[in-house]
């Protein structure tokens, strides 16, 4: 029978050499995991910030569109026809309406402060006439139902006022039209960031146990120093 035979201390080179190889893998693993992380959080930011821009510039800016055509297509409208066929009085009418106008442009001018896109901004432009001639009439019919209790209204909504609500409504249909369609954009921008975001995560871990799986390996075959060495 062959004795057997302790095994071969390292040497003094090899020791040196196992013992840099470790802080230098966890040294990468640190660096990777800081790069993949940096983007990740990055591609995360601008998920948010896309959602924070659906919030904001979207389903908000939706709500004040509707609250300008609701206040002048509908109640505006509602009192106009309710004072022409004396169902309230004028001078109540006047109110409500006065009430309703200063409601639509509060709603309007706060929807013109959000953030639009390219195309919005034209639409906003061609458009915003129609809107201000709506807000226009329903200040005049304001106006005469305070201080007539005998002109008939019927001929003059027919050929003036109703036209105008008319138009300013589907300029307002027009711009919901398409913030609909910027909003599903935005949701859609925002989704592809996540998961661009995750993908950097999975591939932090990924990369990290690589790293460490490689590191352990390649001082496993170099060197004759046990791995328990590296846990001192």
């Amino acid at each position: 029978m062959s004795a057997s035979h302790p095994p071969a201390e390292a040497s003094s080179r090899q020791r040196k050499t196992a013992d840099r190889r470790l802080p230098q893998a966890l040294a990468g693993l640190l660096v990777l995991v800081l790069l993949t992380t940096g983007l990740g959080w990055a591609f995360l930011g601008g998920s948010l910030r896309s959602l924070e821009s659906v919030f904001r510039d979207r389903v908000e800016a939706l709500a004040l569109l509707h609250t300008v055509n609701d206040e002048m297509q509908h109640l505006v409208t509602d009192m106009a026809v309710k004072a022409e066929r004396g169902v309230v009085s004028r001078d109540s009418a006047a109110g409500v309406i006065r009430a309703s106008r200063s409601r639509a442009d509060s709603a309007w001018r706060a929807y013109l402060q959000t953030r639009f896109t390219p195309a919005e901004s034209m639409l906003v432009t061609r458009v915003a006439p129609s809107v201000e001639r709506g807000f226009a009439q329903a200040t005049v019919l304001a106006d005469s139902l305070a201080g007539s209790t005998a002109t008939p209204l019927a001929p003059w909504l027919e050929t003036d006022v109703m036209p105008d609500l008319d138009a300013l409504s589907s300029a307002m249909r027009e711009i919901v039209a398409l913030q609909v369609r910027v909003t599903q954009e935005a949701y859609d921008q925002s989704r592809a960031r996540y998961g661009i975001a995750g993908q950097a995560f999975l591939g932090a871990i990924v990369g990290a146990c690589v790293l460490v799986l490689v590191a352990l390996l390649a001082g496993g075959r170099r060197s004759p120093i046990p791995l328990r060495r590296w846990r001192r």
